[in-house]
């Protein structure tokens, strides 16, 4: 168990290092002149912006939890979250949380073989 946690740690770590890369890039582009063949919109940029802003928090009170030792307590149930699904969504703050994801697995698994060899993806 604490080998996953560690695991889960170095994933949210990796994480706030890439999405701070991202929001120290995003911000010089900002800064820039900006030329008439930027195709992103100023409207773009802030909606990027935003959310890799809300992702790094994220991450980061992933982070906090940890260090205060109640990481992987769902926040309305008290029930603890297995790691098992937090491997998979490391900033779950809920057991709800990964509803869509269960959905989405749940809808795709169920799809029969021959659905996915009836398309051409040539």
């Amino acid at each position: 168990m604490p080998e996953l946690l560690a695991s889960i740690r170095y994933e949210l770590e990796l994480m706030r290092e890439e999405l701070t890369s991202r929001l120290f890039e995003h911000s010089l582009f900002d800064m820039e002149v900006r030329m008439p063949q930027v195709i992103m919109s100023i409207h773009q940029e802030k909606t990027l912006l935003f959310h890799i802003k809300e992702e790094l928090q994220d991450v980061e009170y992933a982070l906090k939890k940890m260090d205060e030792g109640c990481y992987g307590i769902c926040e309305l149930t008290s029930e603890p979250i297995p790691l098992d699904k937090l491997r998979i969504i490391p900033t779950a703050r809920t057991i709800y949380d990964f509803s869509y994801q269960e959905q989405f697995e749940r809808k795709c698994l169920s799809l029969s073989p021959e659905y996915f060899n009836s398309y051409s993806y040539h």
